[in-house]
């Protein structure tokens, strides 16, 4: 995803899906390397080559998005909000990684503690 007011410069529009054009800045992150690759590879594309900066955390990368610096990675549900209110475009849509977030305990959660009251909302929210 991108700032909408760079769809121009850094997609090609006249493929299905906005292809993105070569050397489009793309922006990584140190959590997720591969994240590009990995992308590359569950959307059926090849993996861009171009280069970009990397951040810290992919929160970082997202907020270079919608800066304008470049192209970024990113959950929908954590980029839905930016997307709505239009500081971000995903002009090449979203697909299945096979990532996902997992609550781990040691042991059984004690009915009426803090954290099964954060699985149950876990639970709720997803």
């Amino acid at each position: 995803m991108c700032h909408p007011g760079k769809l121009a410069d850094w997609f090609d529009d006249s493929t299905a899906g906005g292809a993105l054009k070569s050397g489009a800045p793309l922006l990584h992150t140190r959590t997720r390397p591969d994240a590009w690759r990995e992308w590359a590879a569950a959307a059926d594309k090849p993996a861009p080559d171009a280069p970009g900066q990397t951040f810290d955390h992919f929160y970082f990368s997202l907020q270079a998005a919608v800066a304008g610096l470049g192209v970024a990675i990113g959950p929908w549900r954590l980029v839905r909000d930016d997307l709505d209110s239009g500081v971000l475009a995903a002009p090449m849509g979203f697909v299945e990684d096979g990532s996902r977030y997992c609550l781990f305990a040691p042991q059984s959660l004690p009915p009426g503690s803090p954290q099964a009251a954060l699985l149950d909302w876990l639970r709720k929210a997803a």
